[in-house]
């Protein structure tokens, strides 16, 4: 994919995984716009100062909550790509408040696609799925018993155990209110496409992970999970 030039805008620009991707598109010579809400404090965010890429960015004010507002990051931004990274993604979180879950994933998705539509831009847009999507993955036939004891039905019904390793073809069973926003991001990311035609590309990403070099003087250090 060649990015040099080319506007992307990205959703969540603040956040970790947004902030890496700031930087690497900044450095293959991309012109990065940042939709981020606006702040009361001022304060510069942690991670964008971390990564050194603030005076790089073009950040655009926005909140994915008002339609509008997402117009006007649009036609400021001119994007030919959109990552689509914001969103509510503590999963804890997302059982003790489930409609702020819901507002942000899942109405914030629709309105950033329906804004698109409206705007008559054609930018591709790459959404940010998640691994909590495939939910309870089925790994023996012992696990298999267990979960229908507990629950009493399966929904879908296992093809074939076990089901790992896992893969796109696995059958969705999300268990928290976020795994089910993220697959309702995923679907509607489809349905634009196929109704009208807005190039979507879907992800389902698992945890991140980074690699520590260790050092001469120490002894060498496992991959810390972020």
């Amino acid at each position: 994919m060649e990015l040099k030039d080319k506007n992307v805008l990205i959703t969540g620009i603040s956040g970790f995984v947004g902030s890496k991707l700031a930087k690497r598109l900044v450095d293959e010579g991309a012109n990065v716009y940042g939709f981020q809400r606006r702040r009361a404090d001022g304060i510069l965010p942690h991670n964008l100062k971390r990564e050194r890429v603030w005076p790089q960015l073009n950040i655009l004010e926005g909140d994915l909550m008002d339609i509008s507002s997402i117009g006007a990051v649009l036609t400021g931004s001119d994007p030919d790509f959109i990552f689509h990274l914001a969103a509510q993604s503590f999963v804890p979180r997302s059982f003790e408040s489930p409609l702020e879950t819901e507002g942000a994933n899942c109405q914030g998705t629709a309105n950033l696609l329906e804004a698109i539509r409206v705007k008559d831009v054609d930018p591709t847009v790459v959404f940010a799925g998640s691994s909590e999507e495939y939910g309870l993955v089925i790994s023996s036939e012992e696990q298999h018993r267990r979960a229908l004891d507990k629950y009493g039905v399966l929904f879908p019904e296992p093809e074939a155990i076990p089901e790992v390793p896992i893969g796109e073809k696995n059958p969705l069973r999300p268990m928290s209110p976020y795994a089910v926003s993220k697959v309702y991001g995923d679907f509607l990311m489809r349905n634009y496409w196929h109704s009208y035609g807005i190039k979507t590309v879907v992800s389902r990403a698992f945890n991140h992970e980074v690699q520590v070099e260790a050092s001469c003087s120490s002894p060498p250090r496992s991959r810390d999970r972020l």
